[in-house]
């Protein structure tokens, strides 16, 4: 019986027997669903376990390697009998950790060791039991230390205390700047507080900020200076080492399980290699003896003078740099043009070159020849051009930390550029076309008609000497010149020197109108168009338009007052005219070639196009005004005038001594090169007639060697002194008067009514000729900067210059 107020819940035998079941399958539904969501993840951890099991055991493998890349060389730059105009100098600076120093690393690796060695019971320990473990490892270190001391002392061929006090000079030096750097901070920040007390609270931060450490503190600090390769070498592998050092227990209480037996550290801690070369030119100076026995009387003399040159080739070989520079995107609406950085520019060329990128990737897989800062970049010339050759491939050292296996992949030095150029023959033109030497200054028998051409004045230009051969260029002077130590010194001096121009080489990078020198060029290709007949005789009418006595002269008419076919007594053949320099006669073939004709014909020469040479800063010359206007925008006057060299054409002394060299071939072009072996473009022939050849050459040849030839003697104090004197060798040749263009000085009032200041003005003088013993073997081409007659001026230095090739052995 069931008390009153007892109540019970009836369930029905067959629910009862239900529960169970119903339980049973909705803890079976749970596991299924539990076991649906676990299959992603079981899936990943398979996949992760085996799919993905070789990339976790690389990872594992490249945590027990240790990779470190060694220091390589430029490649050296040597003229054509191998001497050496640039090379690295070798040498090494041993750099050390200021944290080593000062004993912060021993400090920082015995709390590492301590940390280890208690385990997770450091968090438990107070301040002073943890600094009472460091304690114990601290000497250690210490001692360490002061062996690694000794071994780089040893490595270094150095005593220990020459080591020692360099090391307390680098703390001396390193606390003084922290020092003053402090006091600085600190002042700066009272500075608000002038006159005002500064809450204790605040004094105290400012003080913690003043006294940050200096970037000194963080840095490694050259000890040993200037150390030979074997050195280097041998120290680079003992900053590689590692040693073991024994550790005493942190607590003789802790279980020996709990105990860091040994440890793994650097045999020297903080040590590093550093490339301290520099890039040397051995030949930047130079003294040349210059022998005066075939000067011009006024300047003869059996006494020699020796000349000291400077900056000898820094126009070519260019010159180095240490930062590296990023890729700058454009700004067409100020006119800036984009940039391509080195890093761009040196991946464009390993796309380009399969070879070099497999060479390049050896080892790490990185580009060992990338650019960091404070590595040597060509900044210009052959240093720039040449930079992919010339760069080197820094080594590769891999040691594993497990069973101490060392792999080294050497460094790959830069590689040799030879040039064509022989240095000593270009330090003697250089030496022949300094005002010391007295060639390049105003002299009386130059007879100049330029009021700012005062006598004793000097004069600058530039001279080519290319073998008609091969194309080799021989020598490429520019006056006057700089040094690399002028250039780091007094950049802006040199770059606002609008007079002289230093940075400029002339040679190859500066327009100039050509002048007579090319009327035998105007002669042949006026044969080729069919435009004149060698059978044809032109008279000299002293000016081109009969009526137009004043315009379109010829040059012994405006001097003179008579005319060729006056001096000659007859009308003249193309030889004649070429030898005489007859102005109405090439007026004439360049009115007959026309604008279209005259294009031709300057271009086929090489006028409008640069040479690839490699020493950058070429100037292509042009021809015309306009280049998308018809005809260049040129008119038959202006046709009329380029016949004479004169007009709306330019070209520089590499052009005119390639010009040359192309004639002297009989017509076929052959580029000019200064990098030897380097492929280069294939001969041309221009097709020229040989009797226009032969016309051009005779004309040359009376140019020089016949008495009524411009570029046959100079006359001093009223006689005849002939141009060219060197014995057994020929010569034929051209000279040249061009118009320039006035120099002018800074506007002195601005937009007020003081005319400009002109710095110079006047004609510059060209002779272009080629010499050899049997037949023309090198071209020399020389321009001085308004020396006024070509004759006069040019052709005593391209003499000289021809006895320079003698004494070096090329004639």
């Amino acid at each position: 019986m069931r008390s009153h107020g007892e109540s019970r819940c009836y369930v029905p035998v067959v629910l009862r027997t239900l529960i169970p079941s119903m339980f049973h399958r909705r803890l079976l539904l749970l596991l299924a669903v539990a076991g649906v969501g676990g299959v992603p993840l079981a899936w990943q951890l398979g996949r992760l376990s085996l799919a993905r099991a070789g990339e976790h055991l690389e990872a594992a493998e490249a945590r027990l390697v240790r990779s470190r890349q060694t220091p390589t060389v430029r490649g050296s730059i040597l003229d054509r009998k191998g001497r050496v105009l640039a090379q690295d100098r070798p040498s090494f600076d041993l750099a050390v950790d200021f944290r080593v120093l000062d004993g912060t690393w021993a400090q920082a690796q015995a709390r590492r060791a301590a940390t280890r060695s208690v385990g997770s019971e450091w968090g438990s320990l107070s301040r002073d039991e943890r600094e009472a473990v460091v304690a114990r490892f601290l000497p250690v270190f210490k001692v360490h230390v002061d062996a690694a001391w000794d071994r780089l002392a040893r490595a270094a061929g150095v005593e220990r205390s020459a080591l020692d006090a360099a090391r307390d000079e680098v703390m001396r030096r390193v606390a003084a700047r922290q020092e003053a750097v402090t006091k600085a901070r600190l002042a700066e920040e009272l500075a608000p507080y002038a006159g005002k007390d500064v809450p204790e609270k605040e004094l105290r931060a400012m003080t913690r900020r003043a006294e940050a450490a200096i970037a000194e503190r963080e840095q490694a600090h050259v000890l040993v200076r200037r150390v030979a390769d074997d050195v280097a070498f041998a120290c680079m592998a003992l900053s590689a080492d590692e040693v073991e050092v024994e550790l005493p227990q942190a607590d003789d209480r802790l279980s020996e399980s709990r105990r860091v037996p040994t440890d793994l550290v650097a045999a020297v801690p903080g040590l590093e290699v550093r490339d301290s070369g520099e890039r040397e030119y051995p030949m930047e100076a130079a003294r040349v003896e210059v022998l005066r026995g075939t000067f011009p009387s006024p300047l003869r003399s059996d006494e020699p003078i020796v000349v000291d040159v400077t900056g000898v080739l820094t126009h070519v070989l260019g010159a180095t740099r240490d930062t590296v520079y990023q890729s700058a995107p454009g700004d067409a609406a100020r006119g800036v043009a984009a940039t391509v950085g080195d890093a761009d520019r040196r991946a464009a060329y390993l796309d380009a070159n399969p070879e070099a990128r497999a060479e390049a990737f050896v080892g790490l897989g990185v580009d060992r020849g990338s650019y960091r800062d404070g590595d040597r970049i060509g900044a210009s010339g052959i240093e720039y051009s040449r930079e992919h050759v010339l760069r080197g491939l820094r080594g590769i050292q891999r040691s594993r930390l497990d069973t101490r296996e060392q792999q080294v992949t050497p460094p790959r030095p830069g590689r040799d550029v030879h040039l064509t150029i022989d240095a000593v023959l270009q330090a003697k033109v250089q030496a022949l076309m300094a005002p010391e030497a007295g060639l390049a200054r105003v002299q009386a028998w130059h007879r100049q008609h330029s009021p700012t051409q005062r006598l004793g004045d000097p004069l600058y230009g530039a001279a080519v000497v290319l073998e008609i051969d091969t194309g080799d260029v021989l020598a490429m002077v520019s006056t006057p010149t700089y040094t690399r130590d002028e250039a780091r010194t007094q950049w802006s001096l040199l770059a606002q020197d609008t007079l002289t121009t230093p940075l400029v080489n002339r040679a190859v990078g500066k327009y100039y109108t050509p002048g007579s020198i090319v009327k035998p060029l105007v002669l042949v290709e006026a044969v080729r168009h069919g435009k004149y007949h060698l059978t044809e005789h032109i008279a000299c009418t002293g000016h081109l338009f009969p009526k137009q006595p004043n315009a379109f002269r010829c040059w012994i008419y405006k001097q003179f007052g008579t005319t060729h076919s006056a001096l000659l007594g007859h009308d003249l053949a193309a030889d004649e005219a070429t030898m005489c320099s007859c102005n109405i006669f090439f007026y004439t073939l360049g009115q007959r070639l026309g604008a279209a004709g005259v294009i031709e014909a300057f271009e086929s020469f090489g006028v409008g196009r640069t040479f690839a040479l490699g020493v950058g800063g070429e100037a292509a010359g042009a021809v015309g005004f306009r280049r998308s206007a018809p005809d260049r925008g040129m008119s038959v006057f202006d046709a009329t005038q380029t016949g004479i060299g004169q007009g709306p054409v330019t070209w520089t002394p590499m052009h005119a001594a390639n010009a040359y060299a192309t004639l002297a071939r009989g017509g076929i072009t052959l580029p000019p090169r200064v990098i030897a072996g380097e492929p280069r473009g294939e001969p041309l022939d221009l097709g020229l007639e040989s009797t226009a050849v032969a016309a051009a050459m005779a004309g040359l040849d009376g140019s020089v060697n016949n008495r009524l030839g411009t570029g046959h003697h100079l006359t001093i104090d009223g006689r005849e002194e002939p141009i060219f004197n060197a014995e057994g060798v020929k010569v034929w040749g051209k000279t040249g008067t061009a118009d320039a263009p006035r120099v002018l000085g800074a506007d002195p009032d601005g937009p007020g009514p003081e005319p400009r200041e002109v710095l110079e003005e006047g004609d510059h003088s060209w002779f272009v000729i080629m010499v050899g013993r049997d037949r023309p073997r090198y071209v020399i081409a020389v321009v001085i900067d308004f020396g006024g007659s070509g004759g006069k001026v040019s052709g005593p230095i391209a003499n000289q210059i021809v006895h320079a090739l003698i004494a070096e052995g090329y004639l």
